[in-house]
């Protein structure tokens, strides 16, 4: 870490015209909403808060006789952040122009230093054509704010709820001119296997046999389960509980546990999306953005998974190397929207949703049910029904395989804001899933966020076994501590997508929680589930998702890099190593702490 730092410094000073810039000096500095400052030197302070609300923290303000920041010379603005607090807390760095924002987060643990980078999207370096897909650019020469702050909130206010040291913020690197792609070489810019063209980065797929050759290399370096793992990747090691053949719940030392058939505790690390392809774009609306003949739907997954494995039907095979990376991985759950193909093969615990704003439900207008309608209980009870009676389909299988632990209904609803309709909702959909599947788990609506009021989490808490909840934060360590995380429920909380990204491997998006790279992806992840290890409510963390979104984006616009593996099906090994030290750990941490 040292060595790091001081090449930055000596980058910064090489650079004198933009050695003023940046500033922690008092007169450069200012508090904003609740933040506290304590000022150590002209290159440290410490910020206090107990305030999550959006900005609260600090900015800084431009030298003397500026209205703005000039970034331009760097490839980074970095800055050293130490946990002060004594539990885990988490923190942005934000920076502005005239048109937009762009951040990275961090979770720091208590005494915890690190190095904090957010990549500068310089507009003279990444622009694209107009009508073409690219990052997301900033005016570098003009950044009108930078700040130090919490974002997505959804802490409750207590006294010390952020406190860390701020130090030594500076420019770092140079610019990668070389990534510049003149508007008349631009298009095509999406190659052969679904990559950006004009960058070059080690491992990229250039042949088909790359493939081929990736496959085999990885194949022989993939592990067992860990060992402390039962059939099912429970805690084999850890106290033997009554085993139903079924998963259930159980609070265990003051903490709640997901508990296997064979009863044994379980902490589910799950991934979202498992399937050989997703989010195919239609490559007829914009032919010339790619280097193939343009298709309804550009697959470059399936194509590239049909060059790797050497034929037409490999999904079969696919899977079971996919069984095996998971295992190696430490990953023990097949999360939401994954392939029935994968999860009806019985070998690796399951989530799924049953049902998702089924037709012909009474709702409201603003589009959520009306749950005070007569018929709602009985037409949920109905579609449940209906899903689970289709011969040979993933729902009909589930409710009887010891491999599901439950089921959601719905996701990232808009609940009304009257309370009125809340309990309704949830106790129909409880006994819905009860009826056609009594030892299965419901596992709730998957909030958007975890920032709701007390009632909609009581309501939830008085009927879902477990409660979902998909938050795209840097930490849940601190979650319900505060008025708007329900601190009174004693229920479970499943925290069902979340994901770290950043611009490599040619992509053009670090998704809602964006980091400065691979490796700070990787840390990111231990820290959330760190996190959540330690508090007494969360039984899951499930990443969305398990492959990157296509470059030039899924139907609505989303082009993330997030996934465990890239189009090409290539593993981003930072991040697996991450999650594999994780669950080697996990059981005893959680035990003991």
């Amino acid at each position: 870490m040292k060595s790091k730092i001081a090449v930055a410094v000596a980058v910064a000073v090489s650079l004198p015209s933009f050695a003023g810039e940046l500033s922690l000096a008092s007169n450069r500095v200012e508090a904003v909403w609740s933040g506290r400052l304590t000022y150590e030197s002209d290159t440290s302070l410490v910020l206090k808060s107990s305030s999550a609300e959006y900005s609260s923290g600090f900015r800084l303000l431009p030298p003397p006789g500026k209205t703005s920041f000039d970034l331009s010379a760097g490839r980074y603005i970095a800055v050293d952040m130490e946990g002060l607090a004594n539990h885990q807390q988490r923190i942005c760095l934000q920076i502005k122009d005239a048109g937009g924002e762009a951040y990275v987060g961090a979770a720091l643990n208590e005494g915890e230093k690190v190095t904090v980078k957010l990549p500068l999207p310089h507009d003279f370096i990444y622009s694209s054509p107009s009508g073409a897909k690219g990052v997301r650019t900033m005016d570098t020469h003009h950044i009108t704010n930078i700040a130090f702050m919490v974002v997505w909130p959804y802490e409750g206010q207590f006294n010390g709820l952020i406190h860390c040291r701020i130090s030594n913020i500076r420019l770092s690197g140079t610019p990668d001119y070389k990534r510049h792609v003149a508007e008349s070489a631009y298009l095509p810019f999406v190659d052969q296997y679904g990559q950006f063209r004009h960058s070059s980065w080690k491992g990229k797929v250039m042949t088909d046999d790359d493939l081929r050759a990736e496959l085999t290399r990885e194949d022989a370096q993939l592990q067992s389960a860990p060992s402390s793992w039962d059939q099912y990747g429970g805690w084999a090691n850890g106290p033997q509980l009554t085993a139903t053949g079924h998963f259930r719940t159980q609070k265990v030392n003051g903490k709640w546990w997901l508990v296997t058939p064979s009863g044994h505790l379980f902490y589910s690390l799950g991934i979202n999306v498992i399937k050989t392809d997703s989010d195919a774009p239609n490559g007829t609306l914009h032919p010339d953005w790619y280097e193939s003949a343009a298709k309804s739907a550009m697959s470059f997954p399936t194509w590239n998974l049909q060059k790797k494995f050497n034929k037409t039907n490999f999904k079969s095979d696919y899977y079971q190397f996919v069984l095996r990376r998971l295992n190696s991985w430490g990953i023990n759950t097949i999360g939401n929207w994954s392939d029935g193909a994968l999860t009806n093969l019985g070998q690796k615990p399951y989530v799924m949703t049953i049902v998702s704003k089924p037709s012909g439900l009474p709702y409201l207008s603003g589009g959520f049910y009306n749950t005070l309608d007569s018929t709602f209980a009985q037409k949920m009870k109905n579609a449940v029904a209906a899903a689970v009676a289709v011969s040979g389909s993933s729902a009909s299988i589930a409710v009887n395989d010891p491999m599901c632990i439950g089921f959601f209904i719905d996701n990232e609803l808009t609940f009304p804001n009257d309370s009125a309709y809340y309990e309704p909702y949830f106790k129909a959909c409880k006994e819905a899933i009860a009826a056609v599947a009594p030892n299965k788990l419901y596992l709730g609506c998957r909030f958007k966020g975890l920032r709701n009021g007390d009632a909609l989490w009581n309501a939830a808490a008085a009927w879902c076994d477990v409660v979902s909840a998909n938050s795209y934060v840097s930490s849940v360590a601190v979650h319900a501590q505060g008025s708007y995380a329900a601190p009174n429920i004693d229920r479970p909380i499943m925290h069902t997508e979340f994901h770290y990204g950043t611009l490599q491997r040619g992509m053009f998006s670090g998704g809602l929680c964006p980091v400065s790279d691979q490796c700070e992806r990787g840390r990111s992840y231990r820290r959330v589930v760190e996190g959540a290890l330690r508090h007494p409510l969360f039984v899951g963390s499930h990443w969305f998702q398990y492959r990157d979104q296509p470059i030039v984006g899924r139907g609505d616009g989303e082009n993330y890099q997030i996934g465990f593996i890239d189009v090409c099906d290539r593993a981003y090994p930072q991040l697996t190593s991450a999650v594999r030290s994780i669950a080697e750990t996990m059981y005893n941490t959680r035990f003991s702490n």
